[in-house]
């Protein structure tokens, strides 16, 4: 995981940044002190590997949350980055967005890369925006399944999505452009926080060629030194790959989407308007 190169990318966007550590032997604590930065808070942690179907990520990600002091949280993922020429927009929309008490978040859009760092996955499988800039002062706020999103607590007992403005920034998802060894290794490393047997990491090639695009922008500069030494730079899609039932499916709801316009992506969010004066 590219976790110091995310840590990096936000520090231009935060006040500071809680991390949620558990135990390890491999360096991780060392390498998140090494960055020294006074922004930089370590919480250490305890893992549940038993925890079902992969909500531990939830687990950890709350542990980290509700250290966090200020009135608006960024929730951040070891392969997720922030570009710095968001963070000054983003700061402005928070300001904008406190007054505003029906605003409980704010949406930010994701470029999700797919085999090598200038190819996004698109589509309606592939989640086009989270609210992952909350506020937490007066709000009871929690990560369900594995913390992909947030939602509120009110009253007692119900729960509901946020209310959120959309930002036109990006969260920049890295998670499918590693090498083949490191993607193998992650995907067996994780299966037990899923009670499931070690998988064997199925080829970037096995998927719709269509669902491709090339991404011709820049990437956040904290993640530069990671993409050149760690990200896949040789994959080319299999334009022969046989399309799963899923995929068909996929690739149908994507024509309905450029038929009628709608967006048929899973959203865990009700969006609102920024007032304007």
């Amino acid at each position: 995981y590219p976790f110091i190169e995310s840590i990096r990318s936000a520090l231009e966007l935060v006040d500071e940044f809680v991390v949620a550590v558990g135990p390890s032997n491999d360096g991780t604590r060392e390498a998140i002190e090494a960055i020294d930065d006074p922004r930089v808070r370590i919480i250490d942690t305890t893992w549940a590997p038993d925890a079902p179907r992969g909500f531990v990520y939830s687990q950890q990600t709350m542990l980290a949350l509700y250290n966090c002091t200020g009135d608006w949280a960024l929730s951040l993922q070891g392969d997720e980055a922030i570009h710095e020429k968001d963070c000054e927009s983003l700061r402005d929309l928070v300001v904008a967005a406190h007054s505003q008490q029906n605003v409980d978040g704010i949406a930010l859009k994701y470029y999700h890369f797919y085999g090598k760092p200038n190819l996004l996955a698109t589509g309606p499988r592939w989640y086009r925006a989270e609210a992952r800039l909350v506020r937490m002062a007066g709000r009871r706020v929690i990560v369900p399944s594995d913390a992909q999103y947030l939602i509120n607590i009110s009253g007692r007992r119900k729960l509901s999505y946020l209310r959120a403005i959309c930002a036109d920034a990006h969260i920049y998802h890295y998670g499918w452009v590693r090498g083949r060894n490191a993607h193998a290794k992650k995907v067996s490393s994780v299966s037990e926080f899923w009670q499931e047997q070690p998988a064997e990491a199925s080829l970037y090639e096995q998927i719709d060629p269509h669902s491709l695009k090339e991404f011709h922008d820049t990437h956040p500069a904290a993640m530069q030194p990671w993409l050149n030494s760690s990200a896949n730079l040789e994959f080319e899609p299999d334009w022969n790959h046989t399309l799963t039932r899923r995929e068909r499916k996929q690739r149908l709801k994507s024509k309905i989407e450029k038929l009628t316009g709608l967006d048929l992506s899973c959203t865990h969010f009700c969006p609102v308007k920024l007032r304007t004066k």
